[in-house]
Parts: C-alpha cells; structure tokens; sequence
C-alpha cells in the first residue's frame, strides 16, 4: 500500500541503508563527524557558508546556528552532521513527522524487518553491506546508504534550484549529506564480512568482537572500534600536546601534505567507487587476520588512526565539493 506524502514534503522520497540484526552502528562517532564537517567548512565557498547559514536557520531548533557569526554557523555546521544519529534517541525533533514515510521509501519489494529495526529511524539510511570473504551470493538490499546518498544529492540539489526553496526540507537532506558522506569513508559502513558469519554476514564488524588493549575489561565490537577511529587519532595528538579542538585539528590536518587526497580522489563523485574502496580496505586493513576476541596490537591501533586521518581530510574535502557546487 502506497503511503501519502506530507504536504511540504513535496516530491521527496528518502532512503535507508542496510540493517544490522545487533546493536545499531553510528559510522564516525559524535567526534568523528563534526571533524569530518568541519574540514568540509573549511573549504567552502563564502557563497556556499551564506547558503548553508540559511538552510540551518530553517531546520530543527536544536541544530540551529546561535547567531549568523561565522563561528557559530561553523558550530552547527558540524553538529547538524550528527542530526542522523541523534534521531535514533531523540523522538522530539521537527522532522518525526515524515521520517516513517522516509524509512520506507526503498522497501519495494519486501517489508523491512522488525527484528532488525529496519522499521523506523530510517535506520538503514547509513551503510551498504558489500560482501566480502563470502561464498556464494548475497546480494545488497535496495534500501542502502549508496541509494540514500544519491537521493539526498539530488532533492538537495533540485531545492536548491528551486524559485521557492523549501529550506526545512533541504535542510534534512543537508544533514544526511553531511553524515552519510562521513559513513561511507567508514569501511565496516561499507561492507559484511561472511568469512565467521557465512548464513548473516557480520553486519559491518558489529558481530565480530575484539580486545582493544586500553579498554581490556570484555571484548567489543569491531565496528565501534573503528567509529571511534578518528577520536583515536585526536586523542594520540592530544597527549602530544597539540591542540585538540576541532578548528584546530582541521588547520593542522589539512597542513599536513601525507594526508591530503589526490586529484582523482577528490574529482571522483560517484559514491558507489567511495563504497567500492571502502570495502577493499575493510578487507585488506580492517579484518586481516582478526579472529573473534582477537587482541588488537599497537601497531593496529597505529594503522587504524592513520587511516582516519586520511580518510577524514578526504570525506570533508569531497563533502566541500558537492556543496561548493551546489551553492553557487
């Protein structure tokens, strides 16, 4: 049964990534986001902060910047990334309305599962489980993250060249370009590993369990590992006394000439190639030779941190692109 679309919500139809059956995965934490954001901010436009400034005053109260000084248009710039995660807690925010007609706008050809929450928060919105060490075929379900970018690209974009624009309504889909552009540099938001899960896969590390040395009390999820992989990176350049606070960690990260992507890189739009490399580094770096409550190394942890610089400095600088572009 076909469900009707609120008013304002107009023409636009949503998405959501592919579910997990454990506990749900956040990408880059709170941290990892806003760090993401605000290399994005960085390297906007003055046209595109103007535009952004507007479309933020016309969204959720909470994510609203506190005045039109560019420090504060920054801040909610990269707190409005994090507007995907807050969803899942909070039930209050001005967009509750439409977000159960947003959950099923891929659910095509079958329901989503209750048992994996993929009924509400449009939790499905934020990964595209690509198989790998995997026999066999185990296709990707149409309710994924590579959809729900595409479409949140496109209804940003189509508002934007509006004579009226819906702002409120452009305003959600800035959130979610904002954070899915962060999820899909996450590998475990970009793959599924069947290599000790060969009927479910391991639902982006979230079933694989690891021993990370300076939390050793229990095992935990590799994939929070790694959503916290840029707040690690932060936190080793705090004991070294650099300073932490994210304006800060972005000037020094976009200084630093190891961390900055290549050409191709930031000509490359297609977020299907972003999933593509996502999942080759999940398998290459991320698993290697894990094992279920396998100890992590320093030199793991070493790795891991690298990478989130890398990948952070790219997400933001890509994010920068699309939005340059758009805001014109």
């Amino acid at each position: 049964m076909q469900l009707r679309i609120n008013p304002w919500l107009g023409a636009a139809v949503a998405i959501c990534g592919l579910a997990f059956s454990t506990p749900p995965a956040s990408a880059w934490d709170a941290t990892g986001h806003q760090q993401v954001a605000d290399i994005a901010w960085a390297q906007l436009s003055p046209a595109a902060r103007k535009a952004i400034g507007q479309i933020l005053l016309a969204g959720d109260p909470q994510f609203r910047p506190a005045s039109a000084a560019e420090a504060d248009v920054r801040a909610a710039f990269r707190k409005a990334s994090t507007f995907p995660d807050v969803i899942k807690g909070d039930r209050g925010t001005d967009y509750e309305a439409i977000i159960p007609e947003m959950n099923l706008t891929f659910f095509k050809k079958e329901k989503p599962n209750p048992s994996n929450n993929e009924h509400i928060l449009c939790k499905t919105w934020h990964y595209y489980d690509t198989p790998v060490r995997a026999t066999g075929a185990h296709p990707v379900e149409d309710s994924n993250a590579l959809n729900a970018f595409n479409l949140a690209r496109k209804q940003f974009e189509s508002i934007q060249k509006g004579t009226s624009p819906d702002r409120k309504l452009q305003c959600w889909w800035l959130y979610w370009l904002e954070h899915i552009t962060g999820d899909l540099h996450q590998p475990l938001h970009c793959v599924s590993s069947y290599e000790f899960f060969p009927d479910t896969g391991d639902a982006g590390g979230n079933r694989l369990r690891v021993m990370d040395p300076k939390r050793p009390a229990r095992p935990s999820p590799l994939h929070g590992y790694w959503d916290a992989g840029i707040t690690h990176a932060i936190a080793t350049e705090r004991k070294a006394e650099q300073p932490a606070a994210f304006e800060d960690v972005t000037s020094r990260w976009l200084a630093d000439t190891k961390l900055k992507p290549t050409a191709a890189e930031v000509a490359s739009s297609d977020a299907a190639a972003w999933i593509k490399k996502g999942a080759e580094t999940a398998d290459k770096l991320v698993y290697r030779d894990l094992k279920q409550n396998t100890e992590l190394t320093d030199e793991y942890a070493t790795a891991q941190e690298e990478y989130s610089r890398k990948a952070a400095v790219l997400a933001g600088t890509r994010l920068a692109k699309l939005l340059n572009a758009t805001l014109k």
